[in-house]
């Protein structure tokens, strides 16, 4: 059982834009976010360690009225996220509306559990960690969009709880918007954000094809219970596991010697690729024999802004990733030598990307729901280094842990990079306790036997 502790809310309010200053606006959905109309919000948690002297009445009068003020700036820029996800008006396509005095959820709760313990890559349970994620409210016609959460602990620092429906953004733009409060916070000053949002979703409009064949392959598929179905039954706990810039270093080692040994061709081998890649062999040996005689699945997602021909800003705010799934035999991966095969496949996927990121992205829900209803394993991942998570500064250093707690409701990993070593990633793992146990038996014997 997970250590009892209280988490007490002390205000729920409502942040909008400063009044008057956005305009009424529509965004249409894109072929980029349908897919997320039927799935889980994405929901993170910002550890962040304050003095030793900061107590409650200290953050409430002289942080909070900051936090409120710079997040009512922030949505001036990006103020989808105070809008809602709803339908036109002859009920046939979705869309992002804001209307003057929309507003996002921002509660501030005071906990009286160990930060520190909380705040570490050991395993906690999940039901630890719950009570600091925002709830974003299921409501039709009219869904929000983003829900906030700080959490204070008094005397050791505060948690920064963020749940965004993944429709209105995807990791790119949601990290777009943690950064620019963080520096609306530490300056003061909107004006001093360069790197504004970018709305215009004609540069995505020629894909309309294809978001009507999605939306028609989704009215007959129940994304969210192929998603339910994926959660881990037992009590889940959550853990973080680090692949050190020295072990990555001594794996491609490993796996281009081995290649080059069967006189095979170089692969893509990349810190992405080879994490990946060795994670999924170590889930993989954690299930036994279950799997060895299936075809198990890696599911990548692929930020496309600047893959598209043309090319769109990096700015561009909303949805614009695709997935695309590496396949092997469950027995290739059980063997000694399973991160190799792991890592072509991996590699193998992300250089077929150069003939087109959209390649195949007309199959994929339907591949997605045959493998699930043959019970093959499917692995997925949230997040990426490449968001710099560590880099969303406050003013109070950067964070000492960032979490991705969504994982917990689907069979996936989370990926950021370290916090402490530079080129490495740390991997965020849910599992059962007996399962996490092992896992984590795996994950250090397989690094050890690197470094020997």
């Amino acid at each position: 059982m997970a250590p009892l502790h209280n988490v007490k809310q002390l205000e729920v309010c409502e942040v909008s834009p400063p009044p008057g200053s956005i305009a009424d606006a529509t965004l249409p959905i894109t072929f980029f976010d349908v897919l997320f109309l039927q799935l889980p919000p994405v929901q993170r948690l910002f550890f962040y360690q304050f003095p030793q002297t900061t107590t409650t009445t200290h953050f409430v009068n002289t942080l909070l009225p900051k936090f409120k003020h710079s997040l009512s700036l922030s949505l001036r820029l990006f103020f989808p996220l105070a809008g809602h996800l709803t339908c036109s008006p002859n009920g046939s396509e979705h869309q992002i509306r804001y209307v003057n005095g929309d507003s996002v959820s921002f509660t501030i709760a005071e906990s009286d559990a160990d930060f520190h313990r909380l705040m570490s890559n050991h395993p906690k349970e999940v039901a630890e960690l719950r009570p600091l994620v925002p709830q974003l409210p299921v409501s039709d016609p009219n869904q929000p969009l983003l829900a906030l959460q700080v959490t204070i602990f008094p005397n050791s620092g505060i948690c920064i709880g963020t749940c965004i429906h993944h429709a209105v953004a995807d990791g790119n733009s949601s990290m777009h918007f943690m950064k620019s409060w963080a520096s609306i916070f530490r300056s003061g000053d909107e004006s001093l954000i360069t790197s504004r949002p970018f709305y215009d979703r004609s540069v995505v409009a020629y894909l309309d094809g294809l978001k009507r064949l999605r939306l028609d392959q989704m009215a007959n598929t129940q994304l969210h219970q192929i998603a339910d179905n994926m959660k881990p039954r037992a009590t889940p706990v959550l853990a973080t596991f680090v692949m050190g810039p020295a072990d990555i270093d001594n794996l491609r080692e490993r796996v281009l010697a081995r290649r080059c040994d069967d006189n095979q061709k170089p692969i893509h081998c990349s810190s992405f690729v080879l994490t990946c890649a060795y994670v999924w062999v170590c889930f993989i040996r954690l299930s036994g024999d279950n799997d060895r005689d299936k075809d198990v699945h890696f599911v990548l997602t692929v930020d496309c802004r600047a893959r598209l021909d043309p090319p769109i800003p990096a700015t561009y705010f909303g949805n614009c990733i695709s997935s695309c799934i590496c396949h092997v035999k469950g027995s290739d991966l059980a063997t000694e030598d399973g991160v190799e095969p792991a890592s072509e496949a991996i590699g193998r996927v992300i250089q077929a990307l150069d003939g087109g990121v959209l390649n195949g992205a007309e199959t994929f829900i339907p591949a997605v729901v045959s493998m699930a209803a043959s019970g093959e394993r499917i692995l997925t991942i949230a997040g990426s280094p490449r968001f710099r998570v560590y880099d969303t500064d406050f003013g109070f250093g950067r964070p000492v842990k960032v979490e991705v707690f969504s994982i917990e409701g689907m069979s996936g990993i989370s990926l950021a990079e370290s916090r402490n070593e530079e080129r490495g990633i740390e991997v965020g793992v849910v599992l059962p306790k007996g399962e996490m146990d092992r896992f984590a038996s795996l994950f250090e014997e397989g690094l050890k036997s690197l470094r020997s």
